[in-house]
């Protein structure tokens, strides 16, 4: 990671530059800044992402032993945004360069530092869908951060605030397509083969009565 000084010179400057593209008044001057934000965004992940001197080389930021990650948050959608609801003890009362969050088209990078001593982080690639890091943001409430994701789709519908909901979906489609021409024997065996212990019991009980009910009809005739 780069040093501390650097890491709390580009959060400053994104923070300046974000509330300055928030007040630029014409389209030159937002492009100007959407420009230079998007710089400062990007030099702000090579300074988290460069590893100690000596260190490995490594796909990305390595955690240390010591940072914790976020793994719980509310969330909620309009048809421009996306908002992220991050409950952290004690946030507002840092330094405001102690919390810095940058953004791209599928990604979103959020590091709080100095909480008891360690480093919070919410880390989430990829994105259900892409945003527009430019007007994306964050804001430090009363023991929380709040996180604004853009949607570059206006009026999208997202699932979940990661792929998972696509996924699951695509997912979903796929075994569609692969039981198209099996038989309901196959069917089943497929079914009863991917359920749980509790599934599988109470398959065998349905499966039971069924073969039941088959015999008493086959006795009667």
């Amino acid at each position: 990671m780069a040093g501390g000084g650097d890491v709390e010179r580009i959060s400053s400057d994104l923070v300046e530059c974000r509330a300055l593209l928030q007040r630029a008044e014409t389209d030159r001057a937002r492009a100007l800044l959407r420009k230079e934000l998007a710089a400062l965004e990007n030099e702000h992940r090579t300074a988290f992402s460069q590893p100690p001197s000596g260190a490995p080389p490594a796909g990305g930021r390595v955690p240390a032993p010591g940072d914790h990650r976020i793994t719980t948050y509310a969330w909620d959608q309009t048809g421009k945004y996306v908002k992220l609801y991050i409950t952290v003890a004690g946030v507002d009362a840092l330094p405001e360069d102690a919390v810095a969050c940058a953004f791209e088209s599928r990604a979103l990078d959020l590091r709080i530092r100095g909480v008891e001593g360690k480093e919070k982080y919410l880390l989430i690639r990829p994105l259900c869908d892409e945003i527009e890091p430019a007007d994306s943001s964050f804001s430090v409430k009363s023991d929380r951060v709040l996180i604004k994701l853009c949607k570059k789709s206006a009026g999208a519908q997202w699932g979940s605030v990661d792929d998972s909901d696509l996924r699951e979906k695509e997912r979903k489609e796929e075994k569609a397509k692969a039981s198209q021409g099996k038989s309901t024997a196959q069917l089943l065996s497929e079914l009863y083969g991917e359920a749980d212990d509790d599934a599988k019991k109470k398959l065998e009980e349905a499966w039971e009565k069924g073969r039941q009910k088959r015999e008493g009809r086959s006795a009667e005739n």
